[in-house]
């Protein structure tokens, strides 16, 4: 694997910019409907949804990866960080602006092991700032932890869509049941972070 540290600091660095940029645009509603009082909100939760269910995510199949003995490091996706810039123009996101590459482990428990971390960490940490939301429901706080949540939940969703080359189909590959277990868990989560607060006017 031809790559090395300064390699990887610098695309996890554009890949972080680019993502805050994007996703402060798509939660504006996307060019024609930005509000400038209010971008410097947008971009703090553009930052804290990137650092949180996209950059983490990354580092839990890096992390898991390196422990199981691989070399691995995240690689950019030139074409994925356009697209993540173009799409949120118009409203809405397609973010995958790269991904952990790694080397030395091919056995499919391994290989499932890893792509269940970054999914795994994004219901985690998409718990814990939904459970925090609870108690701050208002103001600014309130706003950024409903949205960290609600993306953090969107991403181990989408992710764990069981289709090549999305996590999913690597996790059910490798064992059906955490796979199953893991799939409802997150689309239990969505669908309760999407209605619980409407219920309650929040």
């Amino acid at each position: 694997m031809m790559y090395n540290r300064f390699n990887e600091r610098n695309d996890i660095f554009i890949a972080v910019l680019v993502l805050t940029l994007a996703f402060t645009m798509f939660l504006t509603g996307g060019i024609y409907h930005i509000n400038v009082a209010f971008l410097p909100i947008f971009a703090l939760t553009g930052f804290s949804v990137t650092v949180t269910a996209f950059l983490l995510h990354e580092l839990a199949h890096r992390t898991v990866a390196r422990r199981l003995g691989a070399v691995a490091f995240f690689k950019l996706w030139n074409l994925g960080i356009i697209l993540a810039l173009i799409t949120s123009l118009f409203g809405f996101i397609i973010a995958a602006p790269g991904a952990v590459e790694f080397a030395g482990l091919y056995d499919s428990e391994s290989e499932g092991k890893i792509a269940a971390a970054g999914p795994g960490t994004n219901i985690a940490l998409g718990a814990l700032f939904y459970l925090i939301y609870i108690f701050i429901s208002t103001g600014i706080a309130g706003f950024i932890l409903y949205y960290v949540a609600l993306l953090n939940f969107w991403f181990a969703l989408f992710n764990l869509i069981p289709v090549p080359p999305l996590d999913g189909s690597k996790v059910f590959y490798w064992n059906s049941k955490v796979f199953a277990f893991l799939f409802i868990l997150s689309l239990v989560l969505n669908v309760v972070d999407g209605f619980i607060p409407s219920l309650f006017g929040l």
